[in-house]
């Protein structure tokens, strides 16, 4: 319970005498500007981070499918060593050739099955790692705050009344 209430209705009339009194600039000049970032760059500043680590697992992925397509292909060199009449390719009647063997050619279907997965996880791989880096350049050009103390190019070129020069920096 506010036990002056005189003194609160002076002091807020007080306040709105003085807050109509200023002219209207100064007191937007006073306010912080509101900094809006388009949706795609808030989207991109958080999102970038999750297509960075899904690129490193779909790519650490795609190695270890390629290490079990050479593992099936050592299978099939090694079944190959065993018998080369079963291995040698004969034409199936449609234009391509096939293994003598049905086993040489189950392990063959399985190096090509494997290697193909691998293939599509490195592909997969690279297109995220392309949008992370798509992400991190929409996040830098539409910043809120200025960097001054990251150099983004190491050549800086300077002048003054009597000089003229450039720096690099490391």
């Amino acid at each position: 319970m506010n036990r002056h209430p005189a003194r609160l209705s002076s002091t807020l009339a007080l306040l709105g005498i003085l807050s109509s009194a200023l002219p209207g600039s100064v007191l937007a000049q006073d306010l912080p500007q509101p900094t809006t970032r388009p949706l795609v760059a808030q989207v991109s500043h958080w999102g970038r981070w999750v297509t960075l680590l899904g690129a490193g697992g779909l790519i650490a992925a795609a190695a270890v499918r390629h290490s079990d397509a050479q593992g099936a292909l050592a299978q099939l060199e090694d079944f190959c060593r065993q018998d080369l009449n079963a291995c040698a390719l004969i034409a199936d009647g449609s234009g391509s050739e096939v293994y003598a063997s049905d086993q040489a050619e189950v392990l063959y279907a399985e190096y090509a099955s494997r290697q193909q997965n691998a293939r599509s996880f490195l592909l997969g791989g690279q297109i995220s790692l392309l949008a992370s880096g798509t992400m991190f350049l929409i996040d830098l050009l539409h910043r809120v705050e200025d960097f001054d103390n990251i150099p983004y190019t190491p050549l800086e070129l300077f002048t003054g009344s009597r000089h003229l020069g450039f720096t690099i920096r490391f």
